[in-house]
């Protein structure tokens, strides 16, 4: 007893109390500090849950709506959506299941379909500085460049043989684009004249790439073979580094206002990087999302096309 007395002090002593205190300061402060590094780690805020929209049936050249009693149509809900591109107005959405290209309007919350779009589960798209759109991977179709209003812009061939390209990612601030044909692993670099492209120098990529993204001139790319992501900067020196290791199956990337989002399928979990840091990697469950593909980033908006849920996810990126 008078070993414990020594150590604890006695019940109601002034040692005793001051132990007490002392250590539920430190729990109330272990408890802040926890608080503290969630509020950090909460770098995505759920936003909209899409599951459709009216369908915009009129439309003038430049994508506004006409003014006719039959410009807006019935509710169209998302069958399996699979990859999307973003700018600050609209949100394009490749639709497997429906067959269409899609430009979802914020401002009107509708959407009109792209009627010449040929669309499939391998198609990806890529937004343009303009607002257009890129869509590859349609098939054995060239690279169809599309205006808000669906006009078709601009057709591109790749340089070499029969390859077509499997992917396709933008610039924001030059317009040039840049296709990728996986089988070959080739990348090509196109103006935004459509004239001039080149074949980028072999070794460039990781072996066997299979997504890109693209921001601030640096491109993104997952490779399957070295189960990373690799940042390339192809303006200056072309250095190259692995960003992230440890992903036997990346499904999709997005990358945009420093962002960097990886849709690892393999660990089922989304990584979300903000210049070059690992900033969180939250489950799919606890993001309420089942079978994510494509993505898209654009005004502080992270955009998830789930197929499985049959909609699309935005969630706010916050810094």
């Amino acid at each position: 007893m008078r070993h414990r007395d020594r150590v604890a002090g006695k019940p109601g002593s002034p040692r005793r109390r001051l132990l007490l205190t002392g250590g539920a300061l430190a729990v109330m402060l272990g408890r802040r500090v926890a608080v503290a590094a969630a509020g950090e780690q909460s770098v995505l805020l759920p936003g909209p849950l899409r599951m459709g929209a009216r369908l915009l049936q009129r439309s003038n050249g430049v994508g506004m709506p006409e003014m006719r009693a039959d410009t807006f149509g019935p509710m169209t809900l998302f069958v399996f959506p699979t990859a999307l591109a973003a700018t600050p107005f609209d949100l394009y959405i490749v639709d497997a299941g429906l067959g269409a290209l899609l430009r979802y309007d914020f401002a009107l919350d509708a959407m009109a379909p792209l009627r010449s779009a040929r669309v499939n589960a391998q198609s990806r798209l890529a937004a343009l500085p303009d607002g257009s759109v890129l869509l590859a991977g349609g098939g054995a179709q060239p690279v169809q460049r599309f205006s808000r209003g669906g006009r078709v812009m601009q057709s591109f061939e790749p340089q070499l043989g029969a390859a077509r390209y499997d992917d396709v990612v933008a610039d924001g601030e030059s317009g040039r684009f840049y296709g990728l044909d996986r089988v070959q692993g080739r990348l090509e670099e196109t103006q935004p004249q459509g004239t001039g492209s080149i074949v980028l120098p072999p070794g460039l990529l990781p072996e066997l790439p299979v997504a890109l993204a693209m921001d601030r001139r640096r491109l993104y790319v997952a490779g399957r073979v070295c189960a990373c992501v690799e940042a390339i900067d192809l303006f200056a020196g072309r250095e190259r580094k692995t960003l992230a290791d440890g992903l036997p199956q990346v499904i999709s990337l997005a990358a945009g206002d420093g962002w960097l989002a990886v849709n690892d399928g393999g660990n089922r979990g989304l990584r979300l990087y903000r210049d070059g840091l690992l900033r969180a990697d939250p489950a799919y469950a606890e993001l309420q999302l089942v079978n994510p593909q494509g993505m898209a980033i654009a005004a502080g908006m992270l955009h998830v096309a789930d197929a499985g849920a049959r909609r699309i996810a935005s969630f706010r990126l916050r810094p």
